[in-house]
C-alpha cells in the first residue's frame, strides 16, 4: 500500500503549507531576476539576429514564435524566442525532422482530447490550491498599496505609467486595454494599477487567440492547451474543496 494512503489529512496539509512557504521565500528572493521579462520590438529582434523585420513577423505567425500583441504592436522576449530563432538559422524554412509540419499538429489536435492524462494526487490539488490563495491578495494591496511598485506574494504591481514602459507601449494604449480589451487590473480610489503576472497571461491567451480565430494550425494548439490547462485548474480546485469538505464531517 502507497505510504501516503496513512497520512493523516491533516499532517499532509500541514507538511503542504510548510513546503510551499518556504518555496515561497526562495521565490521572492529569485522572483526580480528571474521571471521579469525584458520585452524587444521587433526591430529590436531583427538588429540583435541578424533576420529580416518581414521574417521575423513570419515566424510569429507561421511557426508560433511566441509573443504578445499590445493593440498591433508585436513584443517579444528575448528568451521566449530563442529556440525558434535558433531552428530558423539553422533550418531556414525547411523542416527535415517535420518539427513543424502543419499534419503532425492537425493530428496532435485531433488526438489531444483522447490521451489519458495521469491522475491528479490529493496533495498536488492542494498545492495548487495553496499557490492560488498565496496569490490572491487584490484585498491586501487595495489597503497598503503606495504610488511605487510593490511585490507581494512574488507578484508585481505596475502602476499605468510603469505597464506602458514594461509592454513598449503608451500610458494611453494600457488604458485602452483595460477599457475596450479587459485586461485585469484594479482601482485604488481613481488610480489604475496592473498586476504584471496577470496581464502577461492575459496578452499571452489573447494573442493566441487571435491568430486562432484567423485559422492558424499552430496556435490553435497552443490555445487548446491553456484552455485545457484551465480547465484543469478548475477541476483540482472542485475536488480539493469536496475533499476538504468531506474532512470536516
Amino acid at each position: 500500500m502507497d505510504s501516503k494512503a496513512n497520512v493523516s489529512f491533516e499532517h499532509l496539509l500541514e507538511t503542504i503549507i510548510n513546503d510551499e512557504l518556504s518555496l515561497l521565500v526562495r521565490t521572492l528572493h529569485e522572483h526580480k531576476q528571474n521571471l521579469t521579462k525584458n520585452y524587444l520590438t521587433i526591430k529590436e529582434v531583427s538588429s540583435m539576429t541578424g533576420i529580416g523585420t518581414s521574417v521575423i513577423r513570419q515566424l510569429t505567425l507561421s511557426r508560433a514564435m511566441p509573443h504578445r500583441k499590445v493593440k498591433s504592436r508585436i513584443i517579444l522576449d528575448e528568451n521566449e524566442i530563442k529556440e525558434t530563432i535558433s531552428d530558423y538559422i539553422k533550418l531556414g524554412w525547411t523542416d527535415p525532422e517535420n518539427n513543424w509540419d502543419v499534419k503532425t499538429v492537425q493530428s496532435e489536435i485531433a488526438n489531444f482530447h483522447k490521451k489519458k492524462e495521469e491522475p491528479i494526487m490529493i496533495d498536488e490539488i492542494l498545492r495548487k490550491i495553496i499557490r492560488e490563495e498565496l496569490a490572491s491578495f487584490s484585498n491586501e494591496i487595495k489597503t497598503i498599496t503606495k504610488k511605487d511598485k510593490e511585490r507581494y506574494y512574488g507578484r508585481t504591481v505596475l502602476t499605468i505609467k510603469e505597464a506602458a514602459n514594461h509592454f513598449r507601449t503608451s500610458p494611453n494604449t494600457i488604458y485602452s486595454l483595460i477599457k475596450d480589451d479587459g485586461m485585469p487590473h484594479f482601482k485604488i480610489h481613481s488610480r489604475h494599477y496592473i498586476v504584471l503576472e496577470e496581464a502577461e497571461a492575459y496578452l499571452w491567451r489573447e494573442t493566441a487567440k487571435s491568430y486562432s480565430d484567423e485559422g492558424n494550425i499552430y496556435w490553435q494548439r497552443i490555445l487548446q492547451r491553456l484552455d485545457w490547462e484551465e480547465r484543469e485548474r478548475d477541476a483540482a480546485y472542485e475536488k480539493a474543496l469536496k475533499r476538504l469538505e468531506e474532512s470536516t464531517y
